[in-house]
């Protein structure tokens, strides 16, 4: 197997949990040369991938305009193997030996992982996330421009203190574990509200004294995390949202954290992804398709959701996935709490 074009989805969550079969396809085809084909968006999450031969950004265009852009770029090469996430019909018409392209089978009870892995006929394959020697050194220095304009404490904070490094540092002192949270998500109806996140963290503060949080969240979230940022300490937060930090920059500092926390979303895949225990507040979607993946067997990442299940919360009146509506306020602040209390005290 040499040349494997590998396009997949343009969600960041969709995105990350396709990538065990690029672990698989490494540990198999160690002489690979892959293409990655991908949306902007989650892009950099494979910029460190070790059989990366080319990398294809591609953004939406009106009238699907981006797949013929793309199939320009594809069509001269002759492909030992194309794998298709997207489910394009660009793939039937390039020249390859073989062809796994996804089609969606509504009502599947599988998981997400489960069902791209039976596409391209692995065993299931666990989402993996790459980081180069580069990017942890550069997220681990004192540089300036990784701190955070409302926190005084930055990112290399995370690598000093982290799972990954010494338990002490230079003054023989006890380094802070962080938690990791991500109060935001691309839908309101998915979001836990902030001032739950609040309480919650509030409480954790108080019990566990020597914790600090890292808050995760896009730029344009900002106005969403500000109320529950003005109600914390400063100094036992550290906000990454503005400081300039790539998605794959954020999924390294989520793996430096003692455990990760947030609604549905990209970055609760990303911190399943690179072993971070995980704790995924549900509402409005279903865990058995996307709940934070884990290994059989293993225990460290948890769902918890609202009192309903999907399928009764979706013949609840009103309901509707474009609704304005928050899904999430009959999950309670203890409810939560209590499995937060007992994961961090498992780890």
């Amino acid at each position: 197997m040499k040349n494997i074009l590998f396009i997949t989805c343009s969600r960041i969550g969709d995105a990350v949990l396709t990538t065990g079969i690029l672990a698989e396809i490494e540990r198999r085809y160690p002489s690979a040369k892959v293409t990655i084909a991908v949306d902007p968006l989650p892009a950099p999450l494979f910029e460190d991938y070790p059989l990366l031969d080319g990398f294809i950004v591609f953004a939406k265009e009106r009238h699907s305009k981006h797949w013929l852009t793309l199939w320009k770029q594809v069509f001269k090469k002759r492909w030992d193997w194309v794998i298709d996430l997207r489910g394009s019909a660009i793939s039937y018409g390039l020249w390859a030996k073989k062809r796994s392209v996804w089609k969606s089978k509504p009502g599947d009870p599988r998981h997400k992982v489960e069902q791209v892995s039976a596409l391209v006929g692995f065993e299931t394959s666990n989402p993996t996330l790459w980081f180069s020697k580069e990017r942890l050194s550069r997220l681990s220095s004192s540089n300036p421009t990784l701190s955070s304009s409302d926190s005084p404490l930055s990112s290399s904070d995370l690598f000093r203190g982290s799972k990954d490094s010494c338990n002490k540092c230079e003054n023989d002192e006890e380094m802070p574990s962080y938690l990791a949270v991500a109060p935001a998500a691309n839908w309101i109806g998915k979001q836990w509200p902030i001032e739950s996140f609040t309480e919650l963290l509030k409480r954790f503060m108080e019990k566990y004294l020597d914790a600090k949080v890292a808050v995760f969240a896009a730029p344009h979230e900002k106005n969403i995390v500000e109320p529950m940022l003005k109600e914390l300490p400063a100094d036992r937060v550290l906000s990454l949202i503005d400081s300039g930090l790539s998605l794959a920059d954020t999924a390294a500092c989520i793996k430096q954290c003692k455990a990760f926390i947030g609604n549905d979303s990209g970055l609760m895949h990303i911190a399943a992804a690179v072993g971070t225990p995980t704790i995924g507040l549900f509402g409005p979607s279903r865990e058995k398709n996307y709940g934070p993946w884990q290994t059989s067997g293993e225990t460290r990442n948890i769902v918890v959701r609202i009192p309903l299940t999907y399928d009764e919360l979706k013949e609840t009146p009103g309901f509707s996935h474009q609704s304005r509506d928050c899904y999430m306020r009959d999950l309670t602040v203890n409810k939560v709490w209590l499995t937060l209390d007992q994961l961090w005290k498992d780890i």
